[in-house]
């Protein structure tokens, strides 16, 4: 089984519960008559539409446009300025007029030092790297959504399966009651029993009907969607995947984007911190240009270098900032580690606990739990067990049913959790349901 395999949701999804007397099976349609008019989906297929039209993935990749765009500001060279100054004119004595005028036409620009273009864009190269891995992290977490949405739908579709299971062991055993009025061997208040355990299945079995409706809208909402397109999961419900070793899911914790970001979140103050340090080298501005005398109708060249003092002493708070900010990623990512740890072996106890409890009660708990029931039935039919003791026995059987439904959902989500944690929830794999 691939270690990339979420949950072992590989047969029909909803399979009816055998009954006590099942009904002989169907016979197979012919090959030229439609199998089935419903639409199964997979979780291959959930997860794809979402990866393709989930709105906020579409949002992040305008995100990673707006770096690209950052990018390009912080690859601009400084530019290029003109200067005109006009001196000794329209004043008094010799300057009165324009016969004294001295005009000077300069170009200048400044020249960066400490290589801090080439800076910039490595500040903005590792933002880029770390809104990446941001989006990582929402990517994860939303295929993670799916795949729990998805084992929703199909534990609601065992529910509601399960509910009409109810409904006919409850009218089964109403009519197993007016048998036995009629021979009377029940009075009319075992009859109005039944009726009402008849009528509150119907009422159970509508509830479910709606709240596998919600599961699937909900479902289909991860595709940017209102209404779902299909009509049932593709899913082995009870076929539990084998969990990898704790040791094995520990040494795969690194993958997680949640840590990962912070190798991307140590670059981005990395990059900073560079930058900071360029800024010790102080940049040159740079003026030439011509000056142009009226009194003696002469001309000549001028140029001008200015260079500021201090420079280095002005970056050390800036690259102060950046350090501080650096080794607190570094403590953060340590925090965040040993919770992700802790997390992990919780699940893997849950999970292993969830197995133990789901293949019991398929392999002892509900076979027993069915001979009773049937026992309990032929034994008032003669008259041996009351209709409390045959009501006892169809809920008895309907609990344990329920409760390994409750297990093998908590299982699969556990499993979910499990591979989201060990960052595994980008590859995605499935097995399809066998014919």
């Amino acid at each position: 089984m691939s270690r990339l395999h979420w949950i072992g949701l590989a047969v029909a999804a909803c399979p009816a519960w055998a009954a006590v007397a099942a009904p002989p099976p169907v016979p197979a349609p012919t090959p030229f008559v439609a199998a089935s008019a419903t639409t199964e989906l997979t979780l291959a297929d959930a997860v794809g539409r979402a990866l393709r039209e989930n709105p906020n993935l579409k949002a992040a990749a305008f995100s990673l446009r707006v770096q690209d765009a950052r990018r390009d500001q912080a690859a601009l060279k400084p530019t290029w300025h003109g200067t005109l100054d006009a001196e000794n004119f329209l004043g008094s004595g010799r300057l009165h007029g324009a016969d004294a005028l001295e005009t000077t036409l300069r170009l200048g620009t400044v020249i960066e030092r400490g290589d801090k273009r080439a800076r910039r864009i490595d500040s903005v190269d590792a933002d880029k790297a770390l809104l990446a891995a941001d989006q990582d992290v929402v990517r994860l977490d939303l295929l993670a959504e799916v795949a729990r949405r998805y084992i929703t739908v199909a534990a609601d579709e065992q529910a509601l399966a399960l509910a009409r299971e109810a409904s006919t062991l409850a009218q089964r055993g109403a009519s197993l009651v007016e048998q036995r009025v009629k021979a009377a061997k029940a009075g009319d208040a075992e009859s109005g029993k039944a009726r009402i355990a008849v009528a509150r299945t119907d009422i159970a079995e509508e509830h479910a009907e709606h709240a596998l409706k919600s599961a699937r809208v909900a479902l289909a909402a991860t595709w940017n969607a209102r209404d779902p397109d299909f009509d049932r999961t593709s899913a082995a419900f009870f076929e539990l995947p084998a969990p990898e070793s704790f040791e094995a899911l520990v040494a795969a914790l690194d993958r997680n984007p949640s840590l990962s970001r912070f190798a991307s979140a140590r670059r981005v103050e990395d990059a900073r911190l560079a930058l900071a340090r360029s800024s010790r080298s102080a940049d040159v501005t740079f003026n030439a240009g011509i000056r142009r005398l009226e009194a003696g109708n002469d001309q000549g060249f001028v140029l001008s270098v200015s260079v500021p003092f201090g420079s280095a002493a002005r970056a050390a708070p800036f690259e102060r900032e950046a350090e501080f900010r650096r080794d607190a990623i570094d403590s953060e990512a340590s925090a965040v580690r040993a919770d992700l740890y802790r997390t992990l072996y919780a699940l893997y106890q849950e999970l292993l606990h969830a197995r133990t409890q789901s293949d019991a009660l398929r392999a002892r708990v509900i076979p027993e739990a069915e001979r009773t029931l049937a026992h309990t039935e032929a034994g008032y039919a003669l008259g041996r067990y009351s209709y409390l003791e045959l009501v006892d026995a169809q809920q008895q059987l309907l609990t344990v049913r329920r409760e390994a439904v409750d297990a093998a959902r908590d299982y699969h989500l556990f499993f979910v959790e499990l591979e989201r944690l060990a960052g595994r929830a980008l590859g995605v794999t499935v097995t399809e349901a066998t014919p």
